[in-house]
């Protein structure tokens, strides 16, 4: 009976632990199978972080040279429009002080030789400012267009500060010496160059 009973609880034993083993087994299977799956998924998300940290720096990077040249830009678009007011304003004020009445009385006879008699002889029509009106008047009495058939028609102009206008009568002859057309003449010749000039300043810089 007592070696039945030893049997039995042997038995017993080695089946416990043989369950024991067996379950223990399996924890550790399970567990080292979960815990792959933690390093797996946070590798992933590591990855992700990483390759989401790149894209976002990368975009930085692009937003930062996107904003400094916009503001370079910005920077040459402002510094040429300083500079072609102040061309302007220089080119304006010679005009003004070189458009004297001799010189646009000159300016009137080039111009006159430039047609046939059969035009001329119809008459023509200047217009200049009402400030150098006066001075063209007397300079018109003298003898420069003593040999003109038709002396000059005089006229005050009010929308340009010097400078003259000159027409042709029965024609669509029109000159335009007014200060302001001859400014921007000279300005639309320079503006490309003033151009050529300020991006060449900046390209040797940045070689």
């Amino acid at each position: 009976m007592a070696e039945k009973l030893d049997g039995l609880l042997n038995k017993i034993r080695e089946e416990g632990l043989k369950k024991a083993e067996n379950e223990k087994e399996r924890i550790i299977g399970e567990a080292k199978a979960e815990a792959e799956k933690i390093i797996t998924a946070a590798t992933a998300d590591a990855q992700n972080l990483r390759r989401n940290a790149e894209k976002d720096a990368s975009a930085a990077e692009k937003r930062a040279e996107s904003a400094i040249q916009q503001a370079s830009r910005d920077i040459l678009l402002s510094l040429r429009q300083e500079l072609e007011t102040r061309l302007k304003n220089v080119v304006l004020s010679a005009t003004e002080e070189v458009m004297t009445a001799e010189f646009m009385g000159q300016i009137i006879m080039e111009a006159v030789g430039k047609f046939d008699a059969s035009v001329v002889d119809k008459g023509i029509d200047v217009m200049v400012s009402s400030g150098n009106l006066e001075k063209m008047d007397k300079f018109f009495k003298g003898s420069l267009f003593a040999n003109l058939k038709k002396e000059p028609e005089l006229f005050s102009g009010h929308d340009f500060g010097g400078g003259l206008k000159l027409g042709f009568k029965g024609n669509d002859v029109f000159y335009d010496f007014s200060d302001e057309a001859l400014t921007e003449l000279i300005c639309a010749y320079v503006g490309p160059r003033l151009t050529e000039i300020i991006q060449g300043g900046v390209a040797k810089k940045k070689a």
